[in-house]
């Protein structure tokens, strides 16, 4: 059951919490902190410095305090990329740049990469969801797969519903700015 839309978190805030861009010299450290809850995110630091050189708007951190709480990936989708990614031709793991767009270019979709916020995910996301608000934004539908159960849990509870596709248990949430515009088959 639906209990909020992801368009809308941006009405929560929380004090104290910075989230900024990841710069290449953090890339290291910052997989370091993610590989406790994502183990194959140790071999990373190739994919992520690639994804972040194309666009610098991909990959987010979540400090309060001074300290590191968390870590947002996306992937900004041109339009050759979301049809990869509904084919399930499209390699999560080591993404072609040329399937995403550069900073500044509207992406057509946007696919969720990784989350890591243990205890700080509510404030993250709700960091993330103001910044995708942005008219560069604002129509690119969210993709992602629930890769924990509570992770699941909190896709459908902000709107996410499974979407057909090459990849076994992909969601999607449709963007408000999409419903009823004829853009988007909301299934």
């Amino acid at each position: 059951m639906q209990r909020r839309e992801f368009d809308h978190l941006v009405r929560i805030s929380r004090p104290g919490l910075v989230v900024a861009p990841v710069g290449h010299d953090e890339i290291p450290a910052l997989l370091d902190f993610a590989t406790s809850q994502i183990p194959v995110l140790a071999s990373a630091v190739e994919a992520v410095a690639r994804v972040i050189t194309r666009n610098s708007e991909s990959a987010w951190v979540f400090r309060s305090e001074g300290r590191t709480r968390g870590v947002y990936a996306m992937l900004h989708l041109s339009a050759e990329g979301l049809e990869a990614l509904l084919l399930g031709e499209f390699n999560t793991g080591y993404p072609d740049p040329s399937l995403t767009v550069r900073t500044g270019e509207a992406p057509a979709a946007i696919y969720k990469w990784a989350v890591v916020a243990p205890g700080m995910a509510s404030a993250g996301i709700c960091a993330i969801s103001r910044f995708l608000q942005a008219d560069r934004y604002a129509t690119a539908n969210l993709y992602a797969p629930p890769t924990t159960v509570p992770g699941a849990r909190l896709m459908a509870n902000l709107g996410f519903r499974p979407v057909h596709s090459g990849f076994p248990d992909l969601h999607r949430y449709v963007r408000i700015a999409n419903r009823g515009s004829g853009l988007v088959d909301t299934e």
